[in-house]
Parts: C-alpha cells; sequence; structure tokens
C-alpha cells in the first residue's frame, strides 16, 4: 500500500476546511441527496461526501458505509485531494498503491472508486464526493460529467453555509462592537472627564499631594483608554483584512521591554511587579506593531487578574526552533471550564478583574490573530487560586539556516 502524499498547500487546505466548521456534525439531507444522486447516477452501492481531516477522512454524508470515519493513510480519497479531476481506479487489485490497501483487502473489500475532489473557491481540494463499487467497472463519460456536477453542488453547499456563518459573526460583532463602544470606552472616558472636573473644581482645596493623585488616577485612566482604542483599531483591521504585516528581524527582548515600559505606570497604580527574563540573542522574524500588542496584552491581561502586591514574570527563551514567550502570573486562575470556553468561545469569555477593571474581551482573540500572522500559536494554562500561564510561540530566526536557505 502507498500512502498519499501531503498536498503542497497542506496548511492552507486544513484552514480552509476549519472555516466551513462542518467536521462532526450531523447528517443533513441536502448532502445526503446529492450524494444519493451521485450513486444512483453511476450505479454503485456505496458514495460518500468525505473531507480530509489532519489524520482522517470524515464523512459528511456516507450511503452504503455505516462508518462517519477512517484513516486518512489508507484513504483513496487521499490519493483523490492530490488533483483538480476525478481520479478513477478501475480495478484496485491491479493497481501498485491499493492492492493491498485493508479497504481492498477487507470490508468493504473496494474494487472501483471514483472521486471528484472538492475545489473551494480559494482552489484548495478538502475532500471529495466519491462512488465505489465492489466489481470492477468504469463510468461512461455522461457519469463522470455528471459527478462533476454534483461535486460543485456540494461545493456551493459548503461555501454557502460558510457565508451564513460569516454572516452571523458580523451580526454578533456589530453587537460586541456597540457594547464596547457604550460601555468599554465611555467608562474610562467618563472617569477622566470626572477627575479633571474634580480637582478643577477643588484645585486650591487640594494638597499637592492630592494633585499629583489625581493626575496620576487620570494618567492611568487615559492609558487604559488609548490600549482599549488600539485593540479596537487592531480587532477592526483584521476583520476587514485590511492589518499590514511588515515582517523585519526583531529583538526579542527589546520587544519585552517596549510592551513592559507601556504598562509600568498601570502595574504601578495597581502594586503589580513586573518581572523579564529573557534569554540573550533571541530572534524572530514577524512585524513589530504586531507582536508588541501581542505581548502588551497578555502581560495587561495577567494584571488585570492578579491581586495587589503581587508579580508578573514575563520570560522568554528558545525551545528547539521556536521561541516562547511565556507570561506568568500569581493570579485567581481559571477552573477548566472557564479555561476551555476561553478557546473555544473567545468573544464570550469576558470577566471582571480583582479590582473590578471591565475588558472587551478582544485581547486574547488578537494575540491569537497575531500569533497565526507568524505561524505561531497561543497556548494557556491555569489553575485556580494559583496563577496563569500564556506561552505564546514563535518559530524562531536562525540567521545561518536563513542564510543556507536562500542560497539554495
Amino acid at each position: 500500500m502507498i500512502a498519499a502524499s501531503l498536498p503542497a498547500n497542506e496548511e492552507r487546505r486544513l484552514q480552509a476546511l476549519d472555516s466551513y466548521e462542518i467536521l462532526d456534525t450531523d447528517f443533513e439531507l441536502d448532502y445526503d441527496e446529492l450524494c444519493q444522486l451521485a450513486a444512483t447516477i453511476c450505479q454503485v452501492p456505496i458514495a460518500l461526501i468525505s473531507l480530509i481531516d489532519r489524520q482522517r477522512q470524515w464523512f459528511k454524508s456516507s450511503i452504503g458505509i455505516e462508518k462517519r470515519e477512517m484513516d486518512r493513510d489508507i484513504a483513496f480519497c487521499a490519493h483523490a485531494i492530490l488533483s483538480d479531476h476525478i481520479l478513477e481506479v478501475r480495478d484496485a487489485t491491479q493497481d501498485v498503491r491499493f492492492v493491498d490497501n485493508p479497504l481492498v483487502l477487507g470490508d468493504p473489500e473496494i474494487r472501483f472508486y471514483a472521486g471528484q475532489p472538492l475545489i473551494t473557491d480559494e482552489g484548495l481540494a478538502i475532500g471529495t464526493l466519491c462512488t465505489i463499487d465492489r466489481v470492477s467497472r468504469e463510468l461512461t463519460a455522461e457519469q463522470r460529467k455528471a459527478l462533476e456536477i454534483l461535486g460543485r453542488q456540494v461545493v456551493a453547499r459548503l461555501e454557502l453555509r460558510r457565508a451564513l456563518l460569516n454572516l452571523r459573526r458580523l451580526n454578533a460583532d456589530k453587537d460586541r462592537f456597540f457594547s464596547i463602544i457604550g460601555h468599554d470606552l465611555r467608562s474610562p472616558l467618563s472617569g477622566i472627564m470626572n477627575l479633571i472636573d474634580l480637582t478643577v473644581t477643588r484645585f486650591d482645596e487640594l494638597s499637592r499631594e492630592e494633585r499629583l493623585s489625581s493626575l496620576q488616577l487620570v494618567s492611568h485612566s487615559a492609558h487604559r483608554l488609548y490600549n482599549l482604542s488600539e485593540d479596537l483599531l487592531q480587532w477592526a483591521k483584521l476583520e476587514q483584512g485590511a492589518m499590514e504585516f511588515h515582517p523585519e528581524i526583531l529583538q526579542v527582548e527589546l520587544i519585552l521591554e517596549e510592551a513592559v515600559e507601556s504598562l509600568n505606570q498601570t502595574a504601578a497604580t495597581k502594586g503589580i511587579l513586573l518581572n523579564t527574563d529573557c534569554e540573550a540573542g533571541l530572534t524572530v522574524k514577524g512585524d513589530r506593531q504586531m507582536l508588541e500588542s501581542a505581548v502588551r496584552n497578555l502581560v495587561s491581561n495577567a494584571m488585570k487578574f492578579s491581586r495587589k502586591g503581587s508579580s508578573v514574570q514575563i520570560e522568554a527563551s528558545r525551545g528547539g526552533s521556536e521561541i516562547v514567550v511565556r507570561v506568568v502570573d500569581q493570579g485567581v486562575g481559571m477552573d477548566s471550564e472557564v479555561l476551555e470556553r476561553l478557546k473555544l468561545e473567545w468573544r464570550a469569555s469576558v470577566r471582571v478583574g480583582t479590582e473590578g477593571e471591565s475588558g472587551s474581551g478582544l485581547g486574547l482573540a488578537l494575540v491569537r490573530q497575531f500569533a497565526r500572522h507568524h505561524q505561531g500559536r497561543l497556548e494557556i494554562s491555569s489553575e485556580p487560586d494559583v496563577g496563569t500561564t500564556a506561552s505564546l510561540c514563535l518559530p524562531a530566526y536562525d540567521p545561518a539556516t536563513q542564510a543556507v536557505d536562500q542560497q539554495s
């Protein structure tokens, strides 16, 4: 048996598949009818709408097979997605790729296979509409044409599904946007106005220390307002696909310093100590603004859920081919339920900080998006009343390796 190689665009292909949010959903009549029509036209006992995931092929619809998934390594469809036209195997026992395949030697004893790749609007093959028989055969020209047309109809339904999902997100985002403007932006702005009015009205009565305290509170609220505005602007650009990406060689230590410096005043106001520990010589290739914003959001989030007098550790080290930036707090932490909700439903993960700080819920969403732009990821672990560790994992930049790659 010869397992199919991975497509050259595998990562983009998987991202496209994930965008439909269809894996592990229930059977649906629209897809079942197309699958049944394919089986009827091709006069076969088995037909599948098969989606090729990372380690498996999963069936959105299946005629003649009860299983909902199989290993990708033995999938005929994994071979079919390597091309943009029908893969037809007239006799699997005579094909070197499949002669000793478990699906040929055992149930369902495949002899004939014809798979039409499901090509997305971006030109990515995410699966197949396939027909299978237990006897050798050959499709007629009319059957091949019908299978191609039905395959396009499957993709059309997938695209409609994605469009509806995006529409629901846009409506939810619109509500969240107005909520942020109505509360999260107005609240610190109102606080600034009240503090200034009070200070001006009682200026002669206030001592020098009281005036300084008022100014520090105004400064704190202004910084909070500015950071939230920046997050909103970045989020809006990401949603509109207008976020520019300007990669350059960056010193990780400088990224940490810039991000932490912008939060020193807020940390001092809350009585939190920020400690930085960065391994020397770490470099990444990335967008300075994105990475500084990502670190700033992680540190700001850690401070939000830390208690007065505690500390937040910001550290960076190299592990294999990755640079890992960890932000570790000694705060309230999260139980497994909150942590899972935070991972899966970031727009619903708004929580109040230890000093009543509100939040938009955008911070971690932005960090995840920025991490993806750098082929990285965000990992979060937490324990109630112990604290939380947020790890931003980025590909390390190795000048020597890069030079060799460029020459080759």
